[in-house]
């Protein structure tokens, strides 16, 4: 409702944010969308990466996408520990390759990707 009211919404929780960006995706609610994907951005975490990776790339979240790869790359160490980074989507890992960064940095990373499958 504050949306409604307010066109825009102040304090999302995620589980909420995740359906709405589902919904909105789907009905064409751009503005609403626009908040949710908001929302889920300023709580990026090492642990909910992977899953936000995927829900942006299935609900056309080009906003949380590119949030999503801005993270990867700033938290570039602790993220190719984590075991699922063999599950990222192949569209996310391409946008971070392609994004300009020291030489080098990534040959690790891919090459742990690639020893994971």
């Amino acid at each position: 409702m504050e949306w409604l009211y307010c066109n825009e919404i102040l304090d999302l929780k995620d589980e909420i944010a995740v359906e709405l960006l589902k919904v909105t995706n789907k009905y064409s609610l751009s503005k609403l969308k626009t908040e949710a994907e908001k929302s889920l951005v300023k709580n990026l975490t090492v642990e909910n990466i992977l899953e936000r990776a995927k829900l942006a790339i299935e609900n056309n979240a080009r906003d949380l996408e590119t949030a999503v790869v801005k993270f990867i790359i700033k938290n570039l160490e602790e993220v190719k520990k984590r075991q699922e980074m063999k599950s990222f989507p192949s569209s996310v890992i391409e946008r971070v390759e392609n994004m300009k960064v020291p030489e080098g940095k990534f040959d690790s990373l891919f090459k742990n990707i690639s020893e994971m499958k």
